[in-house]
C-alpha cells in the first residue's frame, strides 16, 4: 500500500509527470523542460502551460469511442436497503444516501475508462465529475425505470424501488413525480 512503486504509480494515475516540482512562491507545479526554458524568457512574462485535449478525428472514431462506451457501461448498484424493515422517513433517505456514496465510486470508475478522461488535468476531471455525477445518476435511474418497471416507479436500485407508497413516505413526493415524468 505504502510501497514506492505503488506510490510513483498513483502520481502518475493523478497526471503528475516525473521531472515535476512545486514553485514554493507561485504554487505551480513546472517541468524541468518548462523551467530550463524559461530561463530565455523575460520575467514579466507569463508563461502558459502545455495543454494537450485529446481530440476524436471526424467520424472515423464513432464506432469504437461507442464500442468502448457500450464496454464500460456503468455497474448496477444495489443500496443495501432492508426491505424487511417498515419503510420510514429515516430508512428510506438513509439508503437512498447510500446508494448515492455507492454509485459516486462507480461513477469515478466509470468516467476514469472513458477515453481521453484520464488526459484531462486532475482539476478538470474533479470538475467534469462534480459537474456531471448527479445528471448520470438520475439518468441511469430513469432509465432503469422506463426499462424494468415501464417509468411506473422510480428504480434506484433492485432492492430500492420508490412505488406511490414510498415516495410519500420519503416527504419527496413532487421530486420523485418530477423524476418519474422524465
Amino acid at each position: 500500500k505504502n510501497c514506492p512503486s505503488c506510490r510513483l504509480r498513483k502520481c502518475y494515475e493523478a497526471g503528475m509527470t516525473l521531472g515535476a516540482r512545486k514553485l514554493k512562491k507561485l504554487g505551480n507545479l513546472k517541468t524541468q523542460d518548462e523551467l530550463e526554458g524559461s530561463l530565455g524568457q523575460g520575467e514579466g512574462r507569463e508563461m502558459t502551460p502545455n495543454m494537450s485535449i485529446p481530440q476524436l478525428e471526424g467520424y472515423s472514431c464513432q464506432p469504437i469511442f461507442l464500442n468502448v462506451l457500450e464496454a464500460i457501461e456503468p455497474v448496477v448498484v444495489c443500496s443495501g436497503h432492508d426491505n424487511n424493515q417498515p419503510d420510514s422517513f429515516a430508512l428510506l433517505l438513509s439508503s437512498l444516501n447510500e446508494l448515492g456514496e455507492r454509485q459516486l465510486v462507480h461513477v469515478v470508475k466509470w468516467a476514469k475508462a472513458l477515453p481521453g478522461f484520464r488526459n484531462l488535468h486532475v482539476n478538470d476531471q474533479m470538475t467534469v465529475i462534480q459537474y456531471s455525477w448527479m445528471g448520470l445518476m438520475i439518468f441511469a435511474m430513469g432509465w432503469r425505470s422506463f426499462k424494468n418497471v415501464n417509468s411506473r416507479m422510480l428504480y434506484f436500485a433492485p432492492d430500492l424501488v420508490f412505488n406511490e407508497y414510498r415516495m410519500h413516505k420519503s416527504r419527496m413526493y413532487s421530486q420523485c413525480v418530477r423524476m418519474r415524468h422524465l
